[in-house]
């Protein structure tokens, strides 16, 4: 069994088929993951989800996931969501079919995946207090260190001192795709490579410790919002 693991595709659905024929997924045998952040900002929510159940595939919650799993709780509660942008009610609207399949499958997103070989979480992890230390706003968002609210400097995993044998992350397409090794070999990846916005979609298979990306099909800034 093969491990794969997928960043943030944000509703990019032709490119993670893509993406899977070219690392020839076998759903019986190959274990998916994905960074979270699937279906928001992209083209098509929905066929994602599909994707989702076709693959068995497990994700960490992102986000912009978890922003949808509020305005999906909201609904559920009989009031109207609340959409800050545009591209967050087009993503609502479009899942809206599925909600009551999505609903729990959303709520039972964990925060990280802590294997044996790897942790999978979404942003990151707290470089000084740990995997054990780490805030659930942590792991969802962070993104530079010491925080800060800006989409430049430096990044938590640069004050981070490696204590696992990998840690795969998403969330930070500003960074785009990052590598760090030792001994010749990852200690961390990140995987986000700003589909989305017109870049790659990139996945890592492990037992290969190998990189494969498929170009989007998105034009550069097609899909980017103010929204973090």
């Amino acid at each position: 069994m093969r491990t794969i693991i997928i960043g943030d595709v944000h509703g990019c659905a032709d490119q993670l088929r893509e993406l899977l024929l070219k690392v020839d997924f076998q759903k019986q045998e190959d274990r998916l993951l994905l960074t979270g952040d699937a279906f928001s900002r992209g083209p098509d929510p929905l066929q994602m989800w599909a994707l989702i159940r076709e693959t068995r595939a497990e994700m960490v919650l992102g986000n912009h996931d978890a922003r949808l799993l509020e305005q999906l709780e909201t609904q559920a509660a009989g009031r109207s969501p609340r959409f800050r942008w545009s591209n967050q009610s087009r993503t609502f609207d479009s899942l809206n079919p599925a909600g009551a399949e999505l609903l729990p499958w959303l709520r039972s997103l964990p925060l990280y995946i802590d294997d044996a070989d790897f942790l999978l979480v979404h942003a990151g992890i707290n470089p000084e207090k740990g995997l054990s230390g780490t805030r659930r706003d942590e792991f969802l968002t962070i993104r530079t260190w010491p925080p800060t609210k800006k989409h430049t400097g430096p990044r938590w995993h640069d004050a981070y001192q490696p204590t696992r044998p990998l840690i795969v992350f998403g969330h930070d397409a500003p960074g785009g795709l990052v590598v760090k090794e030792r001994d010749d070999k990852p200690y961390l990846l990140g995987l986000d490579s700003g589909c989305v916005y017109g870049n790659q979609l990139s996945a890592y298979i492990l037992e290969e410790a190998r990189l494969v990306r498929v170009p989007s099909r998105q034009q550069q800034g097609e899909w980017l919002q103010r929204d973090a």
